[in-house]
């Protein structure tokens, strides 16, 4: 009888005779004595008969599909052993025809089949042969008795549970190689399993039966949820849901096609049992998937949420954009997605407006799971008028509601929601784009568009924080002078309030946080997506810089301090090794910060400098770049002559600054890019100095004296200072005496004093540290008893010096240190060098400085003013630092003499003589420092720190 109605036609009596005699003689089955006819498995000869050798009387196996034939000389024979079932009975299984097999004695081992080649034929009677067991079934077994236990246990212990069971299992075998290569009844039964875990958690997770979560238990179970949601089993590899890195092309089903009549009469039973498992896998994924939606739009909707059950729920709405249907119709339209957006993001992908990509966008659908394929883009025109047509919730998914607090954080206000979703976005797109992808192809794939310009969105609210409009949309009236004397309350209800954005620091903004999570190196998986993800983003903010205005100082400001941020990601990511290729077009923003220094706008080139100074060592890791930054940008002759006198002062200290601690600054080592860079600006410095001879030499013709120019002050009353910023250690120690109790500790003179402590006290307070030692309280002077005790408290204040004279007496001092002092002087030269000990050398350590913009003090008088004004100086030839001076010198020592030339361009003559004052300052200034980390212990100029510098106090205005 043929097995599940197969379509070949009847054999003839005669056949089915000689097929009998043949299955006797051989001792096989008829299915294998048929393929020993077979050319391509055996070659004999027909006509040849072989006496058939002795053969015991063994057990016969009989096919499991045809089942054993009567036969009479079976009487003789033992009584067949009891039918048990090959496979193992499941909700996809029951239905289907037993499959048995009989033997006759346990004792004897079953023959197995001859011919027949396992390898090539791996899919066809997967039935019947058998197969490897499950490797993990073992483990699996147990998880079920575990999740027994699970259910037995009050709620406070499930807990207890998932740590010590759950949690080991999903972290042990989430990279297991079973995973991937699993029978259809293995299969069955994992999935069974796995699926009372995950409905058993989300009945926990959402209250049910009772049930309450403790908020220290919550994040356990949430990365039991995750963890089970991540299981290979849920996206095996003949499934649409798989991969695409695990498909293959030679699935078992069709493999078992293309084999003999007799194969394809078994693969039809194996391609049923297939079929039936994968349906009931996907079914139960969407089922789960949709419950954990539901609990996710109810959680997002009330208004406070922990931060792992955000992150959890970012996780989940991803999952569910993809495998569920109908979901991610909804959650795109609730972005509100203008087409303007899409078209910039578009233009960045090189692809116009007008431009149809239906070929590509129906090849790349294919590739990704049907839930989402609606999203797939073919033109700018089609996508924009599907995204304003209304989605209804599936059937299944009716009963999700989102109201409240869902939208704001859908939209990425305030919440990480989104930027968690926008992370398993691109993990899980990445599954499903081939490994060669290009530009168009990525950008034309499933919902990539659409979640590219929600992002392009929020940069730009990022960049242009409307601070002026919300102000003037605020309904609240102005304070006044009654207000003020109704009481401090009434002032601060009547203050507007500002929007969130405008007011954190750009280092805790959801994007900064977004791509330093995405991208840092702590994350040693998902490779190719974090590649994937930071090409985007990349791109994302290059259509951000081209969207905004040159003359808008705010959003280029802003642009400045997220690019600050970023950059140092960025740049981080693409020098490690998981990086397969740059992500940064730095060209392209070389002309970004041209186009902002010809702004005309103080505010925007002062951050502009302010930004290649702070992330110089970012954007110089790579040589090229530097030549580029260096020799195309800030040493260009245009670029040079126009900022280095440039009529605000303020920005020549800004640029100035950087080009002595950035551009010409020379630790000892140079490279040929080095090299040329310094010549470079000694020779643009040389071109000013001809410059200046040009005018002085106007000037002595026409009677002007031009020979003392006085250098300006980057603001009226202000100066640049170089400070000490990290914490400072108080030399005593933290411990603050109670001096009524405890008595004070004897106090000791720089004399009686031993050298190692005078050494730490110097390391303590570096030179380079402004300080005044008469600011506290000697110990001599120190006060005892109880106001003591509240003045070391609350801190101690300077007395006035009257007060002191008044309260103290004049001691003489005692005779012992004298005489010392006497016999130290009239002691030998010789015999002093041998006893005493020579000073030990300072301890190197490094601290952190800035340039601050500080105050100078106030004049007591006319005289005191005038003193405080920077006085003129005589002019001399421009040099570099010295460091990189001497340098220069040693390759060319004979330089040419200097001659007067006239400006050319745009060059300002008459700021060049204050100019190469304020240079001369500044650079002397560093000279200084330098020489006094030198002195504190610091070995090279290598080592010697760079000061930060920023512009805090020239932010715009709210």
């Amino acid at each position: 009888m043929s097995f599940i109605g197969s379509r070949s036609p009847s054999p003839s009596k005669i056949e089915s005779k000689k097929r009998e005699i043949n299955a006797e003689d051989d001792g096989g089955s008829p299915r294998a004595s048929r393929l020993l006819k077979k050319d391509d498995l055996i070659t004999s000869n027909p006509n040849t008969v072989l006496p058939a050798p002795p053969r015991p009387d063994l057990a016969k196996r009989r096919s499991t599909f045809t089942g054993p034939k009567p036969s009479d000389k079976e009487n003789t024979k033992p009584a067949p052993r009891p039918v048990r079932n090959f496979l193992h009975k499941s909700f996809s299984t029951d239905k289907l025809h037993s499959v048995v097999e009989f033997t006759h004695d346990d004792s004897v081992p079953l023959p197995s089949p001859r011919l027949f080649n396992t390898e090539r034929n791996g899919s066809a009677l997967s039935l019947s042969l058998p197969k490897k067991r499950d490797e993990l079934w073992g483990v699996f077994r147990s998880l079920d008795g575990d999740f027994t236990k699970f259910s037995a246990k009050s709620t406070p212990f499930k807990a207890n549970v998932i740590r010590q069971c759950l949690l080991p299992f999903l972290r042990n075998y989430a990279d297991h190689p079973s995973n991937y290569h699993l029978r259809a009844e293995d299969l069955d039964r994992r999935v069974v399993i796995l699926n009372k875990w995950w409905v058993g958690l989300i009945e926990l997770v959402h209250g049910r039966n009772n049930q309450s979560m403790s908020g220290t238990d919550r994040p356990t179970i949430l990365d039991a949820l995750s963890g089970l949601m991540d299981r290979p089993e849920w996206r095996p590899s003949p499934s649409v849901f798989c991969p695409l890195s695990r498909r293959t092309s030679d699935s078992p089903a069709s493999a078992s096609r293309s084999k003999s009549d007799l194969a394809s009469l078994a693969s039809s039973g194996s391609d049923f049992l297939n079929e039936s498992v994968l349906h009931n896998v996907r079914n139960l994924f969407v089922q789960n998937l949709n419950a954990q939606m539901a609990f996710v739009a109810e959680k997002m909707s009330l208004r406070n949420a922990a931060a792992s059950l955000i992150t959890f729920c970012g996780k989940a709405i991803a999952w569910a954009f993809f495998y569920c249907p109908g979901i991610a119709d909804v959650l795109v339209r609730e972005w509100l997605i203008d087409a303007d957006s899409m078209k910039r993001v578009l233009q960045v992908h090189g692809i116009s407006k007008f431009e149809n990509l239906k070929d590509t966008s129906e090849e790349m659908a294919l590739m990704f799971p049907p839930a989402i394929r609606s999203l797939a883009f073919t033109t700018l025109s089609k996508m924009t008028r599907s995204l304003k047509e209304e989605a209804e919730l599936p059937a299944m998914s009716a009963s999700m509601e989102m109201y409240g607090y869902w939208r704001d954080r859908w939209l990425g206000r305030e919440s990480d929601l989104l930027y968690v979703f926008v992370k398993h976005f691109f993990i899980l797109a990445h599954d499903y784009l081939p490994a060669d992808a290009e530009k168009m192809q990525r950008i034309a794939s499933p919902g990539m568009l659409v979640v590219q310009a929600q992002i392009l969105i929020n940069i730009d609210s990022t960049i242009n924080r409307d601070v002026s409009s919300s102000q003037e949309n605020s309904t609240s009236p102005s304070p006044t002078f009654d207000d003020f004397l109704g009481g401090p309350d009434a002032v601060v209800s009547s203050l507007p309030i500002l929007p969130p954005n405008a007011v954190r620091i750009m280092s805790e903004n959801r994007l900064i946080m977004l791509i330093r999570d995405f991208l840092s190196d702590r994350v040693a998986e998902h490779s190719a997506a974090r590649h994937l993800f930071a090409i985007s983003f990349c791109d994302l903010l290059s259509a951000c810089a081209r969207g905004t205005s040159t003359f808008n100082h705010a959003a280029c400001y802003t642009l400045c301090d997220l690019l600050e941020e970023a950059l140092v990601i960025l740049t981080r990511y693409e020098q490690s090794p998981i990086c397969p290729a740059p992500v940064i077009d730095f060209n392209f923003w070389l002309d970004v910060f041209r186009k902002m220094l010809g702004s005309h706008n103080t505010v925007t080139e002062i951050r502009v400098f302010a930004f290649l100074y702070t992330s110089w060592n970012q954007l110089c890791s790579d040589p090229k770049r530097k030549e580029d930054l260096c020799l195309n940008l800030l040493l260009a002759k245009d670029v040079f002559e126009t900022t280095f006198l440039h009529w605000c002062p303020m920005v020549r200290a800004y640029y100035m600054r950087l080009l002595c601690w950035r551009v010409a600054r020379y630790d000892g080592e140079a490279t040929e890019v080095d090299i040329k860079i310094l010549e470079t600006a000694f020779e643009r410095l040389r071109s000013l100095w001809a410059y200046h001879l040009f005018d002085r030499e106007k000037a002595e013709s026409e009677g002007r004296n031009v020979d003392f120019f006085a250098p300006c002050n980057p603001a009226p009353g202000r100066r640049f200072l170089i400070v000490r910023t990290d914490t400072q250690i108080a030399p005593g120690g933290a411990f603050l005496a109670f001096n009524g109790i405890i008595p004070p500790s004897p106090v000791t003179t720089p004399e009686t004093r031993p050298a190692t402590i005078l050494a730490a006290e110097n390391l303590d307070r570096p030179l380079s540290i402004a300080s005044n030692d008469s600011d506290g309280l000697s110990p001599d002077k120190e006060e005892t008893g109880i106001r003591g005790f509240f003045r070391g408290i609350m801190g101690a204040r300077k007395r006035s010096q009257s007060r002191d004279k008044k309260t103290t007496t004049p001691t003489k001092p005692p005779t012992t240190t004298a005489k010392a002092t006497d016999d130290s002087a009239n002691r030998p030269r010789d015999r002093q060098a041998l006893t005493r000990a020579p000073p030990p050398a300072p301890t190197y350590r490094n601290y952190c400085f800035k340039f601050s913009l500080e105050f100078l003090p106030r004049p007591q008088g006319p005289r005191q003013a005038a003193k405080q004004q920077p006085q003129p100086m005589k002019l001399m030839a421009p040099r570099l630092p010295m460091a990189a001076q001497k340098f220069l010198q040693e390759r060319e020592p004979d330089l040419p003499a200097e001659h007067a030339a006239s400006p050319s361009g745009t060059a300002q003559i008459q700021y060049v003589g204050r100019a190469l004052a304020e240079w001369t300052v500044i650079v002397s200034e560093c000279q200084g420092f330098f020489d006094r980390r030198k002195s504190e212990g610091v070995p090279s100029d290598k080592e010697v720190e760079t000061p930060t510098m920023g512009v805090e106090l020239f932010r715009r205005n709210a």
